[in-house]
């Protein structure tokens, strides 16, 4: 007969003793409340764990230990020292371009503020049509082409 050892949990043990009563070796004793038992008497029935009403007595299974593999730690990534100047350096580029780009910015900016405002004789619509043109110069080209007959 394969005897079965069993151990109380003693966070869910109650001490209600109902395990201590059923025990047929009497291996289950109560102290402070909580039950305990007597591996040396404990023959290994297992009636105490069927009557347990909260489930606290569990059977130990016993059994060869087989140690995990160890897994293998991986190396710590370090970049090249390549990688480092190449950062440097798209950074310092990257910099350099948007100096660049401020610079025409403030540039098309000045050249936009110091425009002169256009004159009552000058409109944006009619360009330069006020002073008189001939042969619809400054008009368009399908002006033109009428004006010759085309």
């Amino acid at each position: 007969m394969n005897k079965q050892v069993v151990t109380v949990d003693l966070s869910l043990c109650k001490g209600c003793g109902t395990c201590a009563e059923v025990c047929p070796s009497e291996a289950i004793t109560l102290a402070q409340s909580k039950a305990h038992v007597d591996e040396e008497r404990c023959t290994g029935c297992g009636v105490c764990i069927d009557t347990c009403p909260e489930g606290a007595i569990q059977p130990v299974i016993q059994g060869e230990l087989i140690p995990a593999p160890q897994r293998p730690v991986p190396a710590a990534r370090r970049p090249s020292p390549l990688t480092e100047h190449v950062g440097v350096a798209a950074v310092a580029t990257g910099v350099g371009i948007l100096v660049k780009a401020a610079e025409g910015l403030a540039r098309a900016a000045g050249r936009w503020l110091l425009q002169q405002p256009f004159s009552e004789t000058q409109s944006p619509a009619k360009g330069n049509m006020a002073s008189g043109s001939r042969n619809g110069a400054g008009r368009g080209r399908r002006v033109r082409r009428r004006q010759r007959g085309r």
